[in-house]
């Protein structure tokens, strides 16, 4: 079982256009990443447990995440490998110099933390007295 089918990812989220071969292990490492950002709340068999609105917001944050790791070097990203440069499109990226030749970039896709953020599933505890 997974999170999101590609018909999921074309019809419903309709991010940029991920090959058929790649989606399987990109769905995989996408689902682990977005488990781990919300501390393990998220899991598979769990999704029952949350209600439609919040089961539908995890199934886009799948696939935001999934379009970050294609656009970003796929499975590169997530093993620590630094994006100096790239293009998607008509955007085009380059990266300062830092003390490697490159800044470290977030695994997270940022449309997936503002997918699952009104949630709760991010809350990373704390509070005042």
């Amino acid at each position: 079982m997974s999170y999101v089918t590609m018909e999921d990812y074309t019809e419903k989220y309709m991010g940029e256009p991920i090959a058929e071969a790649d989606f399987p292990s990109l769905e995989k490492r996408a689902a682990e990443i977005i488990e781990e950002m919300s501390l393990y709340r998220i899991q598979e068999d769990r999704m029952d447990s949350f209600r439609e609105d919040v089961q539908e917001r995890i199934r886009m944050a799948v696939c935001a995440e999934m379009e970050y790791l294609d656009a970003n070097g796929g499975s590169d990203l997530d093993n620590g490998a630094g994006l100096q440069s790239g293009s998607l499109g008509k955007y085009s990226f380059s990266q300062g110099n830092g003390a490697e030749g490159y800044a470290a970039q977030s695994v997270y896709s940022p449309r997936a933390v503002r997918l699952l953020m009104p949630t709760g599933l991010l809350y990373r505890g704390g509070g005042g007295p």
